[in-house]
């Protein structure tokens, strides 16, 4: 019997300790403070937009533009007394009605017609704001309105002339264009005609002859019946001017030079040719590389038309010259053999310039650091080397130059003073340097040390892991880390030491170090100490920190479940114990 009772009490034990275990096992949940939540309302959206709006029928392009706000737009619907007229998305910018529906649907079957509007906006809470446009649409009760153009005259042979009428009309038709002249024949033609879109009209009238005027009449009309004229006089008068030239400046540069030219801008109604010579009035055909100069050729054009109606620009390149005195001269023909002529004095001087240098001036820098460049750019009109020189070391010597701009990438260096001289020499061997200092200071900075994280995870009952984490950086990278840790008194108590090794290759910066096991409540002081690779080897040593060990908690189930959960444990023991002791009493 004494056997029986054993077994059924162990039986009860067991039971009430699995009934029990989620409680006696959970995580401390007193510490957690439960924050009240803050929920502000939205507001509702807003729009505005125009209360009334009218256009003549048949007119195009008109809308209904509104402006609507909101911080979680949805979409939109629009009305025309009371019926579906219009919805789609709505992004929280503008919305834009269209009232070309009104024609496409054929809603409008008598005039005058009153449409009433709706358009409403919601949000994602669907909470809305509406707004009422009155659309007024008017009967076409005018006739095209024509602006009229001003009336014309050009020389005879010129071009590029037009006449444009600007015109107003909502329901357009018809159109033709007719003429009348002092022409012997053809005094009143129809030019052209057919079917009116509504656009502006316009016209060429080039190629007529001289002493003649000419009576183009625009006729247009629309869909109702209604029209409307317009009438240009077009003179025509013989060309009795000479060509037009403009005078340039003389000019004046130094052999070798480039990127000068003359440029005359040149006009005729009826232009026949044009010719460019020089009279050479001092030339010096063995100064200079005389392998890549070239003499004076006349430039000669037999047929000048032009497709600009302004004109023309002719141009003269005088790169390559032989050193010298030119005197230019354009001489431009029309048909009529009316002839202008322009002259320009080239004067080409000697190159008596050494290279002008501008230097990017001198440079300092913290050692690590890197975009640093030193730059030369020189004004010569005839370079041919140039030399580079590290602390009266040649670093290029006799290098080709053609003049441009040279730059250098000065990154990398020890700390120290260096002095780069830069030498330009052009074809004369005229030469001038300019030196550039660059200074490389020791790096000022301490390495960074940041996000220092102590990582307690579980493992047992009454002890935790350490695991320490830190962001270690510097711009002359990291030399050592080393974490100090311990328990106890830092100042007085020898503690450990490690180096700390880098979380993992894809993770750069990130370091760690595993300081071992703890008891619940003790504290743990640690510091970090970072040497970079500088020529310094500047130290940062943090203060010390101290870290408690605490239980770790489980935050993935609420306090109040565990306090059911012990609850209905204790009623199941209680029933457990019940039946067993009505058991018992049974069995004796």
């Amino acid at each position: 019997m004494a056997h029986l009772i054993r077994r059924r009490s162990i039986l009860v034990l067991a039971i009430s300790w699995l009934i029990l275990l989620p409680v006696l096992g959970a995580p401390n949940q007193s510490a957690l403070d439960i924050a009240p939540v803050s929920i502000s309302e939205p507001a509702a959206p807003t729009i505005t937009g125009p209360s009334y709006y009218e256009f003549e029928n048949g007119s195009r392009g008109h809308t209904l533009v509104y402006n609507a706000t909101d911080s979680d737009p949805k979409n939109y619907t629009v009305t025309r007394d009371g019926s579906r007229y219009d919805s789609g998305l709505w992004g929280g910018g503008d919305i834009t009605v269209y009232l070309v529906y009104l024609y496409t649907r054929n809603l409008i079957d008598v005039l005058p017609k009153t449409f009433n509007f709706t358009i409403t906006v919601f949000n994602d809470d669907d909470e809305s704001a509406s707004i009422n446009t009155t659309v007024y649409v008017y009967e076409d009760i005018r006739p095209p309105q024509i602006v009229q153009p001003a009336n014309m005259t050009y020389e005879e042979g010129s071009f590029g002339h037009e006449i444009f009428w600007q015109i107003d009309e909502s329901n357009p038709a018809f159109y033709n264009i007719s003429r009348v002249s002092n022409e012997p024949s053809g005094n009143a033609t129809t030019l052209v005609s057919g079917t009116w879109d509504g656009n502006n009209i316009t016209y060429g009238v080039d190629g007529l002859n001289a002493s003649r005027w000419y009576l183009y009449t625009l006729f247009v009309n629309d869909t109702l019946g209604r029209n409307a004229t317009s009438t240009v006089n077009v003179t025509v008068f013989p060309d009795l001017s000479f060509p037009n030239v403009t005078s340039p400046d003389d000019i004046s540069f130094e052999f070798g030079a480039e990127g000068y030219s003359i440029v005359w801008h040149a006009y005729d109604s009826n232009p026949k040719n044009y010719s460019v010579t020089a009279v050479i009035l001092y030339n010096d055909t063995s100064y200079g590389n005389v392998s890549a100069l070239r003499p004076w050729v006349d430039v000669i054009e037999s047929d000048w038309t032009f497709t600009d109606p302004a004109g023309q620009d002719i141009e003269i390149i005088l790169d390559g010259l032989f050193l010298g005195n030119y005197s230019v001269t354009l001489s431009v023909f029309d048909i009529y053999d009316r002839e202008t002529n322009d002259t320009v004095e080239v004067n080409i001087y000697k190159d008596l310039r050494a290279p002008v240098i501008t230097t990017s001036g001198d440079l300092v820098y913290e050692e690590g650091y890197t975009g640093n460049v030193i730059e030369w750019s020189a004004d010569e009109s005839n370079p041919v080397f140039l030399n580079l020189t590290l602390n009266d070391v040649e670093i290029l010597a006799n290098g080709t130059w053609r003049g441009e701009n040279y730059s250098l990438d000065v990154d990398g260096l020890d700390v120290g003073v260096y002095l780069y001289n830069m030498t330009f020499r052009d074809y004369f061997n005229q030469t001038s340097w300019a030196v550039i200092q660059v200074e490389v200071t020791p790096d000022a900075h301490l390495p960074t040390i940041a996000q220092v994280v102590i990582i307690q995870s579980f493992n047992k009952i009454t002890t935790n892991n350490l695991t320490l984490q830190a962001y270690v950086w510097d711009i002359n990278n990291i030399s050592s880390i080393e974490v100090q840790w311990g328990v106890g008194n830092p100042e007085s108590e020898d503690f450990e030491y490690s180096t700390m090794n880098m979380t993992s290759a894809s993770i750069q910066d990130f370091f760690t170090a595993e300081l071992g096991e703890y008891r619940l409540n003790q504290v743990v002081w640690f510091r970090l100490n970072a040497t970079d690779n500088s020529s310094v080897m500047n130290q940062n040593l943090t203060n010390w920190t101290s870290v408690v060990v605490v239980r770790q908690s489980y935050v993935g189930i609420p306090a109040a479940l565990y306090g059911f959960v012990a609850l209905m444990g204790g009623l199941s023991f209680l029933v457990i114990l019940v039946l067993y002791f009505r058991t018992r009493t049974r069995g004796k």
